[in-house]
């Protein structure tokens, strides 16, 4: 059943009731009995995400990758649908670009082994361009998400982050990986910018799992 606006709005006021009543009666004690069940059907499956992943590296690496996008999934949720702000919102969105972030230099390894996939992240994403397998703009926004992923260590952070990321910069970083690995898919699919001799190094790496 649809929610016309009315009848959702009701329902998000109870929820939100709800969720204040248990936060109220109980602060940041760990009680069993007041966890509540997260929304089924937000965090994708990890088949189902491995399923949409370029065939670059190894079974676990893309097993892993996809484990990493479930936890994306739930950072996700608490950006669309939580009214959270300030450095809560700033540091959530942060981490969620860190994941891409490493996500993305999973991919750009991978994509140029037997080019340049031991040179730093930038000059292989400037490889990936040589190689007509991204676009200069992509470039630059994977480059961005990389500037962004190095600001994981805290002793190289020179200023303050309470207010630095929006919802605006998750969307932005969701949208350069997700064309990077749909260039890449497209990639592999064709044979283009990968050599015979990288792909059978990844398939002699590669490990069959069951499940």
């Amino acid at each position: 059943m649809t929610l016309n606006p009315e009848e959702l709005n009701a329902l998000v006021t109870q929820t939100s009731l709800a969720l204040q009543t248990i936060q109220d009666q109980f602060g940041r004690e760990i009680i069993p009995e007041a966890q509540v069940r997260f929304p089924r059907g937000f965090i994708r499956t990890a088949g189902a995400l491995r399923k949409d992943l370029p065939l670059l590296g190894t079974d676990i690496q893309r097993r892993n990758a996809s484990y990493a996008l479930m936890t994306s999934d739930i950072l996700r949720w608490l950006v669309v649908r939580t009214d959270l702000s300030g450095p809560a919102l700033s540091l959530i969105v942060k981490e969620g670009i860190c994941i891409l972030g490493t996500l993305c230099e999973w991919l750009t390894k991978e994509a140029t082994r037997g080019y340049a996939s031991n040179r730093p992240y930038k000059l292989r994403t400037q490889k990936l361009l040589d190689l007509g397998l991204i676009s200069t703009d992509m470039k630059t926004e994977l480059d961005w998400i990389w500037d962004i992923r190095c600001r994981e260590h805290l002793h190289e952070v020179s200023a303050l982050e309470c207010y630095m990321y929006s919802r605006i910069d998750y969307n932005r970083a969701q949208k350069a990986y997700s064309n990077l690995r749909d260039n890449l898919v497209n990639s592999v699919q064709c044979g283009e910018g990968i050599t015979s001799a990288s792909q059978a190094t990844r398939q002699s790496r590669a490990t069959d799992f069951t499940h």
